[in-house]
């Protein structure tokens, strides 16, 4: 009996993890977690990677690869190094403000849709209007950046499957 009710509770254990600052109460198990822990911890990803200046973006970058997959480690780097080597040839810097959210818990995967400023020195270029996707792994209960990419409006969430 003992067993039967130490198998049905495997895998239902919750662990709570805190991202920096906490909006909206969430919830990790298994290998799912809540709606508004995919969406906290995407605004905060995003953040390290889209407001950047060239005196931040070394240190940002550190700190988002600290949370990178394991098995993308080294794409998410060279995608990181490739946006600091413009920004300091160009003196740039930029700012995402997001607009609308929109979450696939299945997949977990966040669409962030906003306005991406960027500014030469002291002059802002036009705002351009953009969906960056965010897509995670869950490892051990812990949540990990899988991807990080612009995509578009007819495939939100990057999966290549137009019109779903």
């Amino acid at each position: 009996m003992e067993g039967m009710l130490l198998f049905r509770t495997l895998g239902l254990e919750r662990t709570v993890v805190v991202p920096p600052t906490i909006e909206k109460s969430f919830w990790v198990s298994g290998n799912s977690v809540s709606r508004s822990y995919l969406e906290q911890m995407a605004y905060w990803y995003a953040g390290l990677v889209l407001n950047v200046t060239q005196s931040t973006g070394n240190f940002q970058k550190e700190l988002f690869l600290r949370y990178a997959s394991p098995d993308k480690l080294g794409a998410l780097s060279a995608d990181m190094d490739q946006r600091l080597n413009y920004i300091a040839k160009n003196s740039t810097s930029t700012m995402f403000t997001i607009q609308t959210m929109s979450t696939d818990e299945k997949a977990m995967r966040v669409a962030l849709a906003g306005q991406l400023d960027t500014f030469v020195q002291d002059k802002r270029l036009p705002s351009r209007q953009v969906i960056y996707v965010i897509a995670f792994k869950n490892l051990n209960g812990r949540l990990f950046v899988d991807e990080f990419k612009e995509t578009n409006d007819k495939d939100i969430f990057g999966t290549g499957a137009v019109g779903k």
